[in-house]
C-alpha cells in the first residue's frame, strides 16, 4: 500500500488541505486492526483527506473489544475500515452485527478489509452481513484506500441528508448524550474500584542477557457487561483527573503488597512495573500516594517502577525533572513506555533522563525481517544506551526476533515467546529465586 499516493495525502508531501473549512467538524473514521502497521500507513495516507470542508479524524482500534466501547461513545462515527480476525477469527464480523443490531446504527458506512479470505469469503459476507464494501488487504494500494474513504464518507453524507430534518434533531444532543454515557460508565469504573473487581495480571520482564526473569509487569483489565477492557481503553474512557489518580493509588497499593510478598523470591527482588494514568507525573497528588505506598510497604530501592507514556514524560513543564529526581530519591524508577511512537526531543530527554525505555510494539513485531524497523530499533538501541538508560523490547513474538535483541544488546524482553502472563497471584508459586525463563 505504497504506491499511486493521492495528492493531498501526507505522503505526497502536501500541506493543509486548502478546502478544508476553518472550525469544521471533521468526519469520524474508525480503524479497527489489530496489526499497528496498518493504523501507521493508513494515518499516513489519511491525515489531509477532506470532504465537504470537514476533515477526516481517524481513530485507532485494536480489537472488537475497543472498537464497540468506541462505537457506543461515538454513535455519529461516520465509516469503519474493519479487520475480520482479531482476537477471535470472527471479531469483526460480530462487531458488524453488534453495530447494526444492538447499537441500532444503519447509517455508518463499514467496510472489511481482511488477510485471510478463507476466514470471511466475500460471497458469504456480502450476502449475510450488513457491510459497504469487501477488500483484501493484499488489492488495497494508497490510493485505493484513500478513495474508497471519500467515497464512502459521501454515502454516508448522501444518507444523512436523505434524512433531512430527523438528522438536525437527533445530531443536535449528540454531545450531551455522550457526556452522559461516559459518565455511566466512569460511575461503573468507579464501583469497580471501590469493590476491588479489578484484574490483575502480571506479565514477566525477562533479563536477555541470561534469560533469567527480574521483573513484572502489572497489567490491570476491567471486566464489564461489554467485554474485558485492557488499560488504553479504560484511559480512551475515562478522562476525570480525579478518578484517574483513585484508579493510580489503587493501583499502587495493590502492587506495593504484591511487590512486599515476591521480595524472598530472589535477590536483588523482582522489579515491580505499575503503569499510571494521572495526567502528569509531576502531580504532587500523585508523588505523594507513590511515596506513602513505598513507605507502607517497605520496599526496597529499585523494586518500583513506574510506566508513563512518552507524552508524559517528554512534555517541557519545569516541574517534571524534579518529579523525576524525587521518585528516584524514593527508590523508585521510571520507565518512558511506547518510545519512537512519537516525536522524539533528544535533548529534553537527555536532560530528563528516565531509567528505562520500553520499545514500542510497532519497532519489535517482525523487526528482524523489516528493514525499516530493525533500523529504528537499532538506532534506539544505541540511543538509550548512549545515555545509561536500559531498554525493554516489548511483545517478542518469534525465535528471529528475539535473537535479533539478543545480538543488538538490549537489556530486557516481554512477550508470551519469553514467558506467558499469569495471575498476580501465581508469580510467588510460578518462580523460584533463580528459576530462568523458557521459550
Amino acid at each position: 500500500m505504497t504506491e499511486n499516493i493521492p495528492a493531498g495525502s501526507a505522503l505526497s508531501g502536501a500541506g493543509d488541505n486548502p478546502l478544508r473549512a476553518a472550525g469544521a467538524d471533521p468526519w469520524l473514521v474508525l480503524l479497527v486492526d489489530d496489526e499497528p502497521a496498518i493504523h501507521e500507513i493508513t494515518k499516513l495516507v489519511l491525515a489531509n483527506a477532506c470532504v465537504a470542508g470537514r476533515p477526516v479524524a481517524l481513530h485507532s482500534a485494536y480489537s472488537g473489544e475497543e472498537a464497540r466501547v468506541f462505537m457506543r461513545l461515538h454513535p455519529d462515527t461516520a465509516l469503519v475500515l474493519l479487520d475480520v480476525v482479531m482476537e477471535t477469527d470472527d471479531a469483526g464480523l460480530a462487531l458488524v452485527r453488534y453495530i447494526r443490531d444492538q447499537l441500532s446504527n444503519p447509517d455508518v458506512q463499514i467496510v472489511l478489509r481482511t488477510g485471510q479470505p478463507g476466514m470471511a469469503p466475500e460471497r458469504e459476507v456480502i450476502l449475510q452481513f450488513d457491510i459497504n464494501g469487501y477488500f483484501l488487504k493484499t488489492e488495497i494500494t494508497a490510493q485505493k484506500l484513500y478513495s474508497i474513504t471519500i467515497s464512502s464518507l459521501r454515502a454516508f453524507q448522501f444518507i444523512k441528508s436523505l434524512r433531512g430534518a430527523e438528522q438536525g434533531t437527533v445530531s443536535e444532543p449528540a454531545p450531551a448524550v455522550r457526556d452522559y454515557r461516559r459518565q455511566l460508565i466512569e460511575n461503573d469504573f468507579a464501583r469497580a474500584i471501590d469493590n476491588n473487581e479489578l484484574y490483575l495480571q502480571a506479565q514477566p520482564e525477562v533479563l536477555l542477557a541470561s534469560d533469567t526473569v527480574v521483573g513484572m509487569e502489572i497489567i490491570p483489565s476491567w471486566k464489564t457487561g461489554h467485554g474485558v477492557l485492557g488499560l488504553s481503553q479504560i484511559a480512551g474512557i475515562v478522562r476525570d483527573p480525579e478518578l484517574r489518580l483513585r484508579f493510580d493509588g489503587w493501583l499502587l497499593r495493590h502492587a506495593c503488597a504484591w511487590g512486599q510478598s515476591w521480595q524472598s523470591l530472589r535477590s536483588p527482588p523482582l522489579r515491580v512495573s505499575v503503569p499510571v494514568m494521572t495526567e502528569h507525573v509531576w502531580d504532587c497528588r500523585l508523588l505523594s500516594l507513590v511515596e506513602l505506598r513505598v513507605a507502607e510497604s517497605g520496599l526496597r530501592h529499585g523494586t518500583l517502577d513506574l510506566e508513563v507514556p512518552e507524552t508524559m514524560l517528554l512534555q517541557t513543564h519545569q516541574d517534571t525533572r524534579d518529579a523525576l529526581a524525587f521518585l528516584q530519591s524514593l527508590g523508585v524508577s521510571a520507565t518512558l513506555v511506547d518510545f519512537g511512537s512519537g516525536l522524539i526531543s533528544l535533548p529534553l530527554l537527555q536532560r530528563l533522563l528516565p531509567d528505562r525505555v520500553k520499545i514500542h510494539r510497532s519497532f519489535v513485531r517482525n523487526v528482524s525481517s523489516d528493514r525499516e524497523r530493525s533500523a529504528v530499533a537499532r538506532s534506539i538501541i544505541a540511543l538509550a544506551h548512549t545515555l545509561g538508560l536500559s531498554v525493554v523490547a516489548d511483545g517478542i513474538a518469534t525465535e528471529s526476533d528475539l535473537q535479533f535483541f539478543k545480538w543488538e544488546g538490549c537489556d530486557l524482553g516481554q512477550g508470551d515467546l519469553l514467558v506467558r502472563s499469569m495471575a498476580v497471584a501465581d508469580v510467588a508459586h510460578a518462580y523460584s529465586a533463580e528459576k530462568p525463563a523458557t521459550h
